[in-house]
């Protein structure tokens, strides 16, 4: 099938059916905030709502307006609502709480380092279309939150879950990203020297820290002192990350005048030589250092990773097979939803389509309709 062909079954699925149905079912109009997740026959789950999922929503229903799928005047009434819904979630110390219920009762108050990443993230899209200062002071409260409060020992942030402080490459994966995005979109302000600064702390991080290994691959699991966590002396990546950190170091490099191309290409490479099930296209959940498979199952969103570095990098013909192989997550009863997780012998896993995987399915796409 022909990259144009691709782009047009996109544009259809999105425009015909993916946010009318989250448009009707996905938002919360009487309370502010986006739905969690939707079952295959169209029913929305009346489950705890995580932060990490309306700062994605912004996201996804932003970059709709970029791709003329939604018009402004349709999203700006929406990020209003949800910006006051987020407030349910606000710390005193600047931070953002796990997940609350649809009233916006606190259900869950622990604040990881992921959650914040994506508060960060989020925050940024919605000042780039509302552009009310507010927005920009909030992340700014995050933002010291975080340096005065989660600062690791040896560099970086801590993870805090279940009272457990943990060291993980993931969450500072997404602090990159939100960091890369505050850069785009306040580039003219006096704090733009504060997000330049976040994001070469955490590039250098994972070049000195998380790629310290024999294979320089980003681990995932680490010690106080960034050591990778091993396990009969192997360590775990995820391919799907090795994607995601290489699109991003492509993104800041266009901003800062850096090439990461040698970089980006050997995580790239890397990940599609030994992270692939060549047999169905598509990318291994997780490896062991070793390069054998850990977890053979293929989640949609390392597909979505996928096809946004090799878009970037130019690999058009793994471009076209990653998004043919996505397509595949697609075929579910209600049309604008998808399956998650296809099992190690290529049967999907049942389960509701969850809204924070918008967020990997239209960066993927916009990146295909706007690059490939």
């Amino acid at each position: 099938m022909s990259s144009a062909k691709i782009k047009t079954q996109n544009n259809q699925w999105l425009s015909q059916y993916v946010f009318p149905l989250w448009m009707e079912k996905g938002v919360d109009s009487q309370n502010g905030g986006f739905i969690e997740s939707i079952e295959h026959n169209g029913s929305p789950q009346d489950v705890p709502r995580r932060a990490m999922v309306q700062a994605r929503q912004i996201y996804a229903f932003t970059e709709a307006v970029k791709l003329k799928i939604l018009t402004a005047n349709q999203v700006r009434p929406i990020l209003i609502n949800n910006l006051k819904f987020l407030e349910r979630y606000s710390l005193p110390n600047g931070s953002y709480l796990h997940a609350v219920d649809r009233n916006g009762q606190a259900i869950q108050l622990q604040n990881e380092l992921y959650t914040q990443a994506f508060l960060l993230f989020g925050l940024a899209r919605a000042f780039e279309l509302l552009q009310n200062v507010e927005i920009k002071e909030r992340a700014l409260q995050l933002l010291k939150y975080l340096q005065t409060e989660r600062r690791a020992p040896q560099g970086g942030y801590t993870e805090l879950k279940n009272s457990e402080v943990l060291f993980q490459s993931n969450p500072h994966m997404h602090l990159f990203e939100a960091a890369i995005e505050w850069m785009r979109v306040d580039r003219a302000s006096p704090q733009s020297s504060q997000w330049k600064s976040l994001a070469t702390d955490l590039s250098d991080l994972c070049l000195k820290q998380f790629m310290n290994n024999g294979p320089r691959v980003v681990a995932e699991y680490f010690s106080e002192s960034w050591q990778p966590h091993l396990e009969q002396g192997r360590f775990i990546f995820e391919p799907g990350h090795q994607f995601e950190w290489a699109w991003l170091f492509q993104q800041y490099g266009d901003l800062t005048g850096q090439s990461f191309q040698p970089i980006s290409e050997h995580l790239f490479l890397t990940a599609e030589k030994y992270g692939i099930n060549t047999h169905r296209q598509l990318a291994f959940d997780e490896m062991w250092s070793d390069f054998t498979v850990k977890k053979s199952s293929s989640r949609f969103w390392p597909q979505c990773e996928r096809i946004k570095i090799a878009v970037e990098l130019k690999h058009e013909l793994i471009a076209d097979q990653a998004m043919l192989a996505l397509h595949q997550f697609f075929a579910v009863p209600q049309k604008g939803l998808w399956q998650d997780t296809r099992d190690a012998d290529g049967i999907f896993i049942p389960q509701a389509a969850k809204a924070s995987s918008l967020y990997h399915i239209i960066n993927a796409m916009s990146e295909y309709e706007l690059k490939r």
